[in-house]
């Protein structure tokens, strides 16, 4: 069915204002602004987040179907699905990661990690072994995803806000991240050795910003 699929967040389940969260704190009113999106590695799902604290499922196959509406407790900056296709990884402006279930659809999340910052960017390793957490504060943690107190390593060496990682696909031990001090490094995360540096201010101009407070 080659058909599109259009969904419309703003008619989806909005939790009603002052209705107490998870973290038994009261609501406040956002918009249908999408904050962060990802695909299952399969393609079969995609999961959002909005700026009403909305995580909302999607199954793709055999056709687009929305699976379930969630809430969060805070909102979101970036999230995950694993490479099992059993869990969503979302990390929040409070700086903790919780994980919510995609065979339990409409179960609550529940609190994995956390750091003492605002949390820019998650990551997995393709085994779903390691869960990888990038920080305002310079910081790259690393640790294992099914016991996340449990800290391997961290990457240290930018010199402001980390906006992004990725666990380059064909070469699962090697981690790439960006930063706002114009550099893209290159990590074996499991021991936190830097690899490589490169500057990107030399290629397109120093044009970083910091991330919203």
């Amino acid at each position: 069915d080659e058909s599109l699929f259009v969904y419309d967040c703003s008619s989806a389940e909005k939790q009603p204002l002052g209705e107490k969260g998870q973290d038994g704190k009261g609501t406040d009113k956002g918009s249908d602004d999408i904050l962060a999106f990802a695909f299952s590695p399969s393609g079969d799902y995609f999961a959002l987040t909005d700026n009403n604290k909305r995580l909302i499922l999607f199954r793709t196959k055999p056709s687009w179907e929305c699976v379930s509406v969630r809430f969060v407790n805070r909102r979101c900056t970036s999230l995950v699905i694993t490479a099992a296709e059993d869990k969503i990884f979302v990390a929040d402006k409070s700086g903790d990661v919780y994980s919510y279930s995609i065979t339990e659809p409409q179960a609550d999340g529940k609190l994995e990690l956390g750091h003492v910052s605002l949390l820019l960017d998650v990551a997995l390793s393709p085994d779903d072994r390691y869960i990888l957490t990038a920080d305002r504060d310079e910081k790259i943690r690393v640790s294992l995803t099914k016991a996340p107190y449990s800290i391997v390593s961290y990457c240290m060496g930018h010199r402001e806000f980390v906006s992004k990682i990725l666990v380059i696909p064909n070469c699962p031990d090697l981690l790439l991240s960006a930063s706002g001090d114009s550099t893209l490094r290159l990590w074996e995360y499991k021991s936190g050795e830097e690899v490589h540096c490169c500057q990107l201010s030399t290629i397109c101009g120093s044009q970083a910003t910091k991330p919203e407070q």
